[in-house]
């Protein structure tokens, strides 16, 4: 009979009974796979908001496989044993800032003493599952425990992080016109729209150029736009703008040749366009056949839009911040005569 029991073991315990030789994994488990920054992550989140329960198998002789949870327990095994520093994602620290500077770069035996016996007392849930005997039952629970539902991909985890209502909503299906991709169009439009915010901002005087290409992940930046737009703007001008966007887009690919759902970076590009088109109080159909390929002409001869666009199959976050940079100047020299003279 297969008994299931919740129990809590701190950080010492588990690295100790590893070493005892009472917590090892199974044969059919992969080794340890995950890479630095991970396992670094797995330190701060112990330390932070806890890390998921680990799951253990209970032997005839008193030994506890792992069924679930091996890179977890591997990163802190490791990280005790001084085989890493630590490396974080430094957008992923708001939780603590001060405890990710006091780990950052620091091997466990590099760190002060009150926080090498904070991780030691770091506590851990443990499921332990005993009374099996067969291997086929244990594999049976190690295959069910790992069929994990599929993982929010960077789209929806934009729409999760940024959602505000209505907003959001009216965003995402005006998004599924432009792709059906697990929410790809929601991101697209929110690309395009936190170029227009961007446009807006300049022109207005609130961007610092400085501060706003400072980002170190797209996807943090965007978030940041995200949000502030959609505080900023009521429905009705949100879908205004949405349906622009779609509009530009459309025109893009039929007078251009350029399909912005494969090529995503022409969305940051379209935000630009659609400003210079309020601006001038052009409506959006017309722009995308009168104005918007000689716009896509003028930007295609720089070299450094050539030179970065080279580069479009290394998404790095340093390329697409340099984008904007060419973005921004590009458009510069048709916002501000238009600016100035409205």
């Amino acid at each position: 009979m297969v008994v299931r029991q919740r129990k809590v073991w701190d950080a010492a315990t588990l690295y100790s009974r590893h070493k005892e030789g009472q917590v090892v994994s199974p044969d059919f488990q992969r080794g340890s796979v995950w890479n630095r920054t991970k396992k670094s992550e797995a330190i701060y989140s112990l330390l932070t908001i806890g890390l998921p329960e680990i799951t253990l198998l209970e032997a005839e002789d008193g030994t506890y496989r792992i069924l679930d949870g091996l890179q977890r327990v591997s990163s802190i095994i490791q990280f005790l044993d001084n085989e890493y520093a630590i490396k974080l994602d430094p957008t992923l620290t708001h939780l603590d800032g001060q405890l990710a500077e006091e780990l950052e770069g620091k091997r466990f035996r590099d760190l002060p003493e009150h926080l090498q016996n904070r991780i030691r007392n770091a506590e851990l849930g443990v499921v332990v599952y005993s009374g099996v005997s067969d291997f086929d039952v244990a594999r049976e629970i190690f295959t069910r425990l790992n069929y994990k539902p599929t993982p929010l991909n960077e789209a929806e985890l934009l729409y999760a992080l940024t959602f505000s209502g209505e907003k959001s909503k009216l965003l995402a299906e005006v998004g599924r016109e432009v792709s059906k991709r697990r929410m790809l169009g929601f991101a697209l439009l929110s690309r395009g729209l936190a170029a227009l915010s961007v446009a807006r901002d300049w022109t207005e005087g609130d961007l610092n150029p400085e501060e706003e290409f400072k980002f170190s992940k797209f996807y943090d930046w965007l978030f940041k736009r995200t949000k502030k737009f959609l505080s900023e703007w009521d429905e009705e001008t949100l879908a205004r703008r949405a349906a622009d966007l779609k509009v530009l887009h459309q025109s893009l690919k039929t007078e251009v040749g350029i399909d912005a759902v494969k090529s995503s970076y022409w969305w940051d590009f379209l935000g630009y366009a659609l400003y210079e088109a309020e601006k001038k109080a052009v409506p959006a159909e017309e722009y995308g056949v009168e104005l918007l390929p000689q716009r896509v002409k003028e930007l295609s001869s720089l070299p450094a839009w050539r030179e970065n666009v080279s580069q479009r199959n290394r998404q790095k976050p340093k390329v697409l911040a340099e984008r904007f940079r060419i973005l921004t100047d590009f458009f510069k020299r048709f916002l501000v005569p238009a600016e100035r003279g409205s």
